[in-house]
């Protein structure tokens, strides 16, 4: 029997990968591509997708006091069998903005000084430094001082400047407070003035490399302003799969920690993988996409344990960072971002110019939120003709996180009295029993929460889309809209989950009248429509062979079912 391997699961650190003997997607070509652009760089990319792993392993590579242990370290992967001039030859100077207190103005400079007195501190420790350095102060004069006494100490060394999440705390700031991070951050703030130091610092030679990662460039254009000779690599052709992995790399992963499955087993997780986690495209010149590298290691952690999929698509921690990017949503004007985010639901093209940079001195379109969703993983590049670039959702688990906010939405406007629990119940009902009633039910107590002034824009995509966002919590079924079928589109449809076993699956068609329009006939017209798309839907080959689907066509007539007919 194969011995599986284990997954570095939660693990960042570089070292404990290998001294530990855990699987490694080899992503050090990288390192030899960065020294070939530039050596100050910015490189964005969504949670839970690497980041902090590629850092460390750069602290390594470059690590001045990793020397003796390159070999070790590196001696399997790319960049050890192709080192660079550069390997080992820095003092390397780590920073994380993680853990930031946001709460006020007086909190944010303490916190962000003690965060760097710490990398500080780090740094003396694990360079056997003595620098008499300041410690009170601006965060950019202890920065400016450190730097100095550095030079004094060490004549012939030069500083890598490293910094993991650069816009974490901004980010919690923009949630909150937008005048704040406009005072602090993207005028004549602390922050901007600390990046110049670091910029003074590559005047002076001292500093020669930096790299920083993060999510999102909502503060690249203040930072870039105090340095502003760092490039921006996030949309780059040579960069698209420098974090996140490719189907090679999951089709490995899968190999690695399943070995006693057959090709057919793998092939199968493979791609409940792919509709899962993949469909990421960072440069719309390569049709390379890639999986989100955390949500991939956790799904394979738990097949490994369980010899089944997760329960939950998305883990808790995973979803509380997710969670908290949500928050940008409402960043200035929260009715226009709406629009986009209902486009988005509704299933519209999202066509855009995406943004490099954005100030929040000057105007927020929805081209720059378009953008925003891009660089916070919630939208990918789908198709760019030459001309024109659309956005999509990239895969199934982006869409659940769509639709619980849009949720969270309706029930913050219209305060109907639905919990999860009651969405559970409804879908049990389905699953269970073939019976749609507690659905309907719910559809209708959200829609008489709404008032006729919203009522008049209703149609069968929001109700669609309403329908959409209570089936998901219960997580009995993946829950897809707008399916192509028989060269139709199904309205909505609950299939098979991994690792649930349901009595029944099902199809159903919506149709939507408005009070004044609901006579008996456009009723009867509608249903008729509605059985017949599903007969049509139903003859197609993936559904041929179900005797436990269940096909409904359901009429609504203002905010009451009039009709829920089983075919």
């Amino acid at each position: 029997m194969n011995q599986k391997r284990r997954l570095p699961l939660g693990i960042s650190d570089y070292r404990t990968i290998v001294d530990n003997h855990y699987l490694y997607v080899d992503k050090t070509e990288y390192i030899e591509k960065l020294e070939n652009v530039s050596r100050y760089a910015f490189l964005l990319r969504p949670r839970r997708f690497g980041k902090t792993l590629f850092t460390s392993t750069l602290e390594y590579y470059y690590g001045i006091n990793y020397k003796d242990d390159f070999e070790r370290l590196f001696g399997n992967t790319y960049i050890g069998q192709n080192p660079t001039e550069d390997r080992n030859s820095y003092y390397v100077l780590q920073f994380s903005f993680t853990g930031l207190k946001t709460d006020t103005e007086k909190e944010l400079v303490e916190s962000f000084r003690n965060s760097t007195l710490e990398s500080y501190e780090k740094f003396c420790e694990k360079y056997n430094l003595k620098l008499d350095y300041k410690k009170e102060g601006e965060p950019a004069d202890i920065l400016a001082n450190f730097v100095t006494k550095f030079i004094g100490a060490v004549t012939d060394g030069e500083l890598f400047v490293i910094i993991d999440e650069y816009d974490h705390f901004a980010n919690e700031l923009l949630s909150f407070q937008t005048q704040l991070f406009s005072k602090l951050v993207a005028k004549t703030g602390f922050v901007r003035k600390w990046y110049e130091k670091i910029k003074d610092g590559t005047a002076e030679g001292v500093i020669q490399r930096f790299f920083a990662t993060g999510v999102s460039p909502i503060t690249l254009d203040s930072l870039t302003s105090g340095f502003n000779i760092a490039e921006d690599y996030t949309r780059d052709i040579w960069f698209n799969e420098i974090m996140g992995f490719t189907e090679k790399e999951v089709r490995y992963l899968i190999d690695e920690t399943l070995p006693n499955m057959s090709q057919t087993e793998k092939d199968s997780i493979y791609g409940e993988m792919k509709k899962y986690y993949n469909g990421y495209l960072f440069c719309e010149d390569t049709d390379v996409r890639v999986f989100n590298s955390n949500m991939s290691l956790s799904y394979l952690a738990a097949y490994a344990r369980n010899n089944k999929p997760p329960r939950t698509l998305l883990n808790t921690s995973i979803a509380s960072d997710y969670s908290k990017l949500r928050k940008l949503f409402a960043l200035k004007d929260r009715s226009s971002n709406y629009e986009v985010v209902q486009e988005i639901l509704e299933g519209q093209p999202q066509h855009a110019v995406i943004t490099s940079q954005f100030s929040l001195e000057k105007r927020f379109d929805k081209d720059d939120f378009r953008s925003l969703l891009f660089y916070l993983g919630y939208l990918t590049i789908g198709s760019f003709d030459g001309m024109r670039l659309d956005l999509v959702i990239p895969n199934y688990v982006v869409k659940e996180l769509y639709f619980s906010y849009f949720e969270e939405m309706l029930r913050e406007e219209y305060k109907y009295h639905l919990e999860t629990t009651d969405y559970r119940d409804a879908l049990w009902l389905v699953a269970k029993d073939g019976d749609n009633s507690g659905l309907v039910a719910c559809l209708e107590t959200i829609l008489g929460a709404m008032s006729n002034r919203d009522a008049i824009g209703m149609d069968e995509k929001r109700l669609q889309a309403i329908c959409f966002a209570i089936c998901m919590p219960a997580g009995y079924y993946v829950v897809e809209s707008e399916n192509e079928a028989n060269k139709g589109y199904i309205d909505l449809q609950l299939m098979k989950q991994s690792g649930v076993n349901v009595n029944y699956y099902a199809i159903i068609e919506f149709k939507y009248l408005s009070k004044a329009d609901g006579t008996e006939a456009n009723i009867n017209k509608q249903l008729a429509d509605a059985k017949g798309q599903l007969a049509k839907y139903s003859a197609a080959p993936k559904f041929k062979e179900m005797n436990n689907l269940k096909k409904w066509a359901v009429v609504f007539v203002g905010d009451k079912c009039v009709r829920n007919v089983e075919v």
